[in-house]
């Protein structure tokens, strides 16, 4: 039976293999109707310990030239590739500082969380040009394939064109052929050919 046995400290405790399932199961009956999922949160939220803003505004980034996108020569690549370097360095210090002062981490994750922050702003500016290149690979692919069936099917129609040119003149002989004998049938020089 699924029923099981067992005895702890003198209790007797019933256990089954597949305890039944938790009561808001009876929400989900084939007569009940399922509850609704809770309303988009509209406003401001909290998550992590973070506020959050369902608005969408990109974050602003006055204080940096660094990471404006319109800026001359920034070559945001180059800085994703510090800011990374750079996190990897916090990261090393956090490690560290939780080894030695415990109670001083918070410093170093308030850094790591900028880093983090400014690789996220940076990488939604590079979105746009990352589109772009995605598609121009997909298109230039899409073109070269096309190049390879359309010189695939010009060598098909070489090849054909040279064996439809051999059957007027392999035509012509046959008839020519069968001509003759018939002329030499018909003079009786020649059988005709069954």
């Amino acid at each position: 039976s699924a029923w099981r046995v067992t005895k702890t400290a003198g209790l007797v405790l019933r256990m089954t293999s597949y305890p039944p399932p938790p009561d808001f199961y009876k929400l989900y009956g084939q007569d009940a109707e399922p509850p609704q999922p809770p309303p988009p949160v509209k406003g401001s939220y909290t998550a992590f310990g973070a506020e959050h803003v369902t608005d969408f505004v990109e974050p602003p980034f006055e204080q940096s030239l660094m990471y404006r996108r319109d800026g001359p020569g920034v070559d945001l690549r180059e800085e994703l590739i510090s800011l990374n370097k750079e996190l990897l360095e916090r990261f090393i210090a956090l490690t560290h500082d939780v080894i030695a002062t415990p109670s001083s981490y918070e410093r170093r994750v308030e850094e790591i969380t900028l880093l983090l922050n400014n690789m996220h702003h940076l990488l939604n500016a590079i979105r746009p040009s990352q589109a772009y290149a995605t598609l121009e690979h997909v298109l230039s692919e899409q073109l070269r394939q096309k190049k390879e069936r359309l010189a695939a099917l010009r060598d098909a129609k070489d090849t054909a064109g040279v064996v439809l040119g051999k059957i007027p003149a392999e035509l012509r002989g046959a008839v020519g052929e069968a001509t003759k004998r018939a002329e030499q049938a018909t003079k009786g020089t020649a059988p005709m050919v069954k």
